[in-house]
């Protein structure tokens, strides 16, 4: 077990979709990836928010900082893969960071195999331990 917890940064993509149906898509996940008893879930701020908005920071619609134990990563990733096959048109970027290590991948189950995406998960989480 790695000293440091995990942190995801978790993306999600979907090619012509309203800021408004992005966001209501992202809180789905969130409410999905919190019942993993993950350490915390944040949405991304992009910085302040520009003048004459209600909001003091900016945040990025459809995405959120995921910190939880490495040993969460597997069921992480069964929950994403689950989530994007009930919702195929909706590719999830992941960004993993532990200590000083980072990896990105993008799942698209529409061009990633089940071997791909075992192979990948099997990878990653020996990579962090």
């Amino acid at each position: 077990m790695s000293e440091y917890p995990a942190k995801l940064f978790l993306e999600l993509s979907l090619d012509g979709a309203e800021d408004a149906e992005l966001d209501e898509l992202s809180n789905q996940l969130k409410a999905e990836v919190s019942d993993l008893n993950v350490d915390s879930i944040e949405p991304v701020s992009l910085g302040t928010a520009p003048d004459g908005t209600k909001s003091a920071e900016y945040m990025a619609i459809g995405q959120m900082a995921v910190t939880l134990a490495p040993a969460l990563i597997p069921p992480l990733f069964d929950l994403l893969k689950s989530w994007v096959e009930r919702k195929p048109s909706t590719p999830v970027k992941i960004k993993v960071k532990v200590g000083k290590r980072t990896a990105q991948i993008e799942y698209d189950p529409t061009k990633t195999s089940e071997k791909d995406l075992e192979a990948l998960v099997k990878s990653l989480s020996k990579s962090i331990k």
